[in-house]
């Protein structure tokens, strides 16, 4: 019998590590999403910042005093 409880208690414990794999995995690929959208963000506020400092008129030349 003891055999038999050892066998249940190690399928067990293949199943509960097979869930928590499949936990991670969930965990992984929602993390990866999350990044990806982040990236995607950054390149657009960069494009924005890009696009103001383009279009941000030229400082006025500077002048020697005269003298």
């Amino acid at each position: 019998m003891s055999f038999w409880s050892d066998a249940l208690r190690a399928l067990q414990q293949v199943t509960l590590l097979q869930y928590k794999v499949e936990q991670a995995l969930k965990v992984a690929e929602e993390a990866r999403r999350d990044s990806q959208e982040t990236r995607e963000r950054l390149i657009q506020l960069e494009t924005l910042i890009d696009i103001a400092m383009k279009r941000r008129p030229a400082p006025p030349p500077l002048q020697l005093p005269e003298g």
